[in-house]
């Protein structure tokens, strides 16, 4: 895990879980886990999208300049 990566899923987490709250009267470890587990992918799969955009452009700059 991405340690510089917990604070942001730690509230996305919490943003889930504010979704699920009527849903469940208790949040069970699983939930906690289940929502913690999911905005940790989330960002992973934002930041993987983010890097191939900026490579993209890059390589759109570059072919430019030749």
């Amino acid at each position: 895990m991405e340690k510089e990566l917990i604070g942001p899923t730690a509230t996305l987490a919490a943003a889930i879980l504010s979704k699920l709250e009527s849903e469940h009267a208790q949040f069970t470890r699983d939930i906690i886990t289940s929502a913690f587990e999911d905005a940790y992918f989330t960002l992973q799969e934002g930041i993987q999208r983010v890097d191939k955009e900026l490579a993209r452009i890059e390589e759109a700059k570059f072919s430019q300049q030749q």
